[in-house]
């Protein structure tokens, strides 16, 4: 009869540990903000968003304050997204579990049915990839990891830079957008 209550909690468990987990990161607000107040560098142009601070994060190593940062927009015919998450509290670090085309693959509009993506390769303070975007866009998806903690990072930057199709990324284009994409302290 325990046997029978015992699984019968660990069953009900189980079914609602993914469904909490899911309605967590479904509630997640973001809010549109002011350029100028965004942790984003270079914003100008684009349309700015967070999050309030939130006290979980799956990328994260625990109980701690986060809050993640967006930018996206076009600039004379370039696409840009910016994506950070932040740890916000001494407890909080961010520790980097996807290989980078997984992520930009998932965190970027850009990267969502992507193809011929590149291997990585680093340049300055940077990791990146190049890659064709669904809509044959030719773009380059970068991470720069912030200062550690001993726990992991401060911060992860995750950006995608895309120009329209037939027209190349240059070397001169990724070094570029890897110097300029930065975390505003």
């Amino acid at each position: 009869m325990v046997i029978m209550r015992l699984m019968t909690v660990l069953l009900l468990v189980s079914l609602w540990l993914p469904a909490a987990a899911s309605a967590q990161a479904g509630s997640v607000e973001w809010l549109d903000i002011d350029c100028a107040q965004s942790r984003i560098g270079p914003t100008d142009g684009l349309r700015c968003r967070a999050t309030d601070k939130l006290t979980s994060d799956a990328l994260s190593t625990g109980e701690g304050l986060y809050r993640f940062w967006n930018a996206s927009g076009s600039v004379e015919d370039t696409k840009y997204y910016y994506y950070v998450v932040e740890a916000l509290s001494a407890k909080a670090a961010i520790v980097v579990k996807q290989d980078l085309p997984d992520a930009i693959r998932g965190r970027s509009p850009q990267g969502r049915g992507s193809f011929n993506m590149s291997d990585v390769r680093q340049r300055q303070d940077a990791d990146f990839v190049s890659f064709e975007s669904a809509a044959h866009e030719s773009c380059i998806g970068i991470r720069k990891i912030g200062p550690g903690n001993g726990q992991g990072a401060k911060w992860v930057l995750y950006a995608t830079r895309c120009v329209p199709a037939g027209q190349p990324v240059t070397d001169g284009d990724i070094a570029a957008f890897v110097r300029q994409a930065r975390v505003r302290e």
